[in-house]
């Protein structure tokens, strides 16, 4: 497995960083009376950061925080809110219009640009054509890089249509294109980010046991770089801080997802974790588990 030495690339610069403790961050985010009038935000969906704030993007939601897990905004949106990234003060997501219960509405496939200060929507396109999901997007270089879905024959998510577009007009640039990644994987790319250099694409596995390549390294052409195993997360970014040619990463997950629809009062958190990669292998900066309790800084 080849080694990908990471090349921080960030908006604020690396200078304007406070480097984290590299402990649990727990969101305090409480669900939200939401989707036919259930008490239910869905789990997160991906995550970013930024020098001064971590964002989560839950199913029908964003939810902005400091670097303490502190609410500082949030935004209702609709339906399949999917990955988050930040570029040049703005947030885009990746966004799955499902059809409405008896609306004769088609799926629809969405990109939608917000204001990373207010969270206010600035714009959005709509790819109506499109059917397959949305949900992984990062941006490099101004070029917008989603997933979007899986290829329909391969149920085991080996193959997944991705798309570019303009950062700022969000008009497509080619067509979409199918990249191979060699791996079983549920549904299409979860999360994307960006070290600058490299394209970083993380997939639900098909088994936690069987412990296959999750995390895949691509070249702006989408060839693998390189494969990687680590965790079940929804969400990833980079955090600057990372020394003697090691990448750190911030992963996010929803540890009571899968009861929130079932259990309306449980509240629905992002829990925040680091891991650094050095020399092809990935080594926790916190005690990864389901555990993680908001930390006094």
């Amino acid at each position: 497995m080849l080694a990908v030495c990471g090349l921080w690339a960030c908006a604020a610069g690396a200078d304007d960083w406070k480097v984290p403790n590299w402990c649990p961050i727990v969101s305090e985010e409480g669900a939200v009376e939401e989707w036919v009038g259930k008490t239910w935000c869905g789990h997160v969906q991906g995550m970013c950061v930024s020098s001064n704030a971590i964002y989560f993007s839950f199913h029908n939601q964003i939810v902005k925080t400091d670097w303490f897990g502190r609410l500082q905004k949030r935004v209702l949106v609709d339906r399949h809110n999917g990955d988050i990234c930040c570029w040049k003060g703005r947030l885009y997501t990746g966004v799955w219009l499902k059809p409405k219960k008896d609306s004769g509405e088609k799926y629809c496939g969405c990109i939608r640009v917000y204001d990373a200060e207010t969270l206010e929507l600035v714009k959005e396109r709509k790819l109506a054509d499109w059917h397959h999901g949305t949900d992984g997007i990062t941006c490099l270089d101004g070029v917008i890089y989603m997933c979007m879905g899986r290829y329909a024959p391969d149920k085991l998510g080996y193959k997944n249509w991705y798309g570019k577009f303009d950062a700022e007009t969000l008009e497509s640039i080619g067509e979409p294109f199918i990249v191979d990644h060699g791996e079983e994987s549920n549904c299409g790319s979860q999360n994307m980010t960006t070290d600058g250099r490299y394209i970083y694409s993380s997939y639900y596995v098909i088994s936690e046991q069987a412990r296959t390549p999750n995390l895949m390294v691509y070249d702006t052409d989408f060839n693998v770089i390189a494969k990687y195993t680590y965790g079940f997360n929804n969400g990833m970014d980079f955090v600057p801080g990372g020394k003697d040619g090691a990448v750190r990463f911030a992963f996010c997950c929803t540890p009571n997802w899968m009861h929130s629809r079932e259990q309306p009062p449980l509240r629905v958190q992002g829990v925040v974790t680091f891991a650094e990669l050095k020399d092809g292998r990935f080594s926790d900066l916190t005690k990864y588990g389901w555990s993680a309790k908001p930390i006094d800084r």
